[in-house]
């Protein structure tokens, strides 16, 4: 196997890994006293939104591949995205999302299916909901999502040589399929609400979390709030920095348990099937760094996240970077 083709299994095993390191870090403060919390010493990322607030953003995914210490490849994907907010109650909020324009270099894995996932629902509204805090709780039309999307198997019945058409079904099966999996096809959704309801303590914070992936994952986090000069409250900022280490004799079964996961099959027979030949192929430990970082409006908007994830073994590396950056907004009551 190409080191290049490695470095994308070991990719595979980032499912395993929490996608909002911030609600790791807000399990530090369960061990506080409540006294300690008061309201300069956390930062309480919460939404404030109004109906009718419009902002857009633009979407931004990029994939490279290191091999010896040299950049082989690079590969993009981005879309513009706009949403309004048709809904807010002391319950929640309801959004109305919109993808336009998605850009995809030919040689990323999944962008053929992507770009024709979102060329089948241009123009449809995804209906997102939203906890009274701003927290994602899933997309209430995603079966009219699936229905609309299966509509580009039958136009590709005719253009497409059956291996691909075949491999689009698969995808279409194994990604779509459940409210998870079309959420899963917005990872921007993760982005902009992943953190919303979490506190977490200003100042730095180190720590081990043994609890929410299969290997302790040692982090870094800093968090701390912004004012104006006059000491209005206008937004706040998190970063983390995250590190763990796959032993090599731990890779496969970790990496069968992401793609049983995700529906390629059972766990012991994946895991039973590529042991012996990723314990031959990996030339050493895996190691998986990340880097988070999140900005925030006044009234919890998201202004730009950044996450990165550098995994690989030496100068071998897989490299997935995604930024969500807002470049326009109109805030109703504001």
């Amino acid at each position: 196997m190409m080191k290049k083709e490695l470095l994308y299994v070991v990719a595979c095993v980032l499912i395993l890994m929490p996608l909002s390191v911030s609600h790791v870090a807000a399990q530090g403060n369960e061990t506080r006293d409540e006294g300690e919390l008061s309201e300069d010493s956390v930062v309480n990322i919460i939404a404030y939104f109004s109906k009718n607030d419009t902002l857009t953003y633009v979407y931004d995914y990029q994939e490279m591949s290191v091999d010896n210490g040299d950049t082989v490849s690079v590969r993009k994907l981005s879309r513009d995205i706009s949403i309004v907010v048709t809904d807010s109650t002391e319950n929640g909020y309801m959004l109305e999302l919109i993808s336009t324009d998605i850009h995809a270099d030919k040689n990323i894995k999944k962008s053929f299916f992507e770009k024709k996932f979102f060329e089948s629902i241009k123009g449809e509204k995804v209906i997102v909901k939203l906890d009274e805090y701003g927290a994602l709780q899933g997309i209430s039309n995603w079966k009219e999502l699936y229905d609309k999307g299966k509509t580009l198997l039958n136009d590709e019945a005719n253009t497409t040589d059956k291996e691909t058409l075949k491999g689009l079904k698969r995808m279409f099966d194994n990604t779509i399929k459940s409210e998870q999996g079309m959420m899963g096809m917005f990872p921007e959704l993760d982005l902009l609400f992943g953190s919303h309801g979490i506190q977490v303590m200003v100042g730095e914070n180190n720590f081990v979390d043994s609890v929410s992936s299969e290997i302790p994952v040692t982090y870094k986090y800093i968090a701390y709030n912004d004012y104006e000069e006059d000491g209005t409250y206008a937004g706040c900022f998190t970063m983390a920095l995250s590190e763990t280490v796959i032993p090599k004799e731990r890779f496969s079964g970790l990496l069968a348990r992401g793609l049983s996961n995700v529906g390629f099959g059972k766990e012991k027979k994946i895991e039973g099937s590529i042991g012996e030949f990723f314990n031959k192929e990996l030339d050493g430990d895996v190691d998986i760094k990340g880097y988070e970082s999140r900005e925030y409006y006044f009234v919890g908007w998201p202004r730009k996240t950044v996450t990165i994830r550098d995994s690989g073994t030496g100068n071998n590396r897989s490299i997935i970077a995604r930024r969500i950056s807002c470049t326009s907004y109109s805030l109703f009551n504001y």
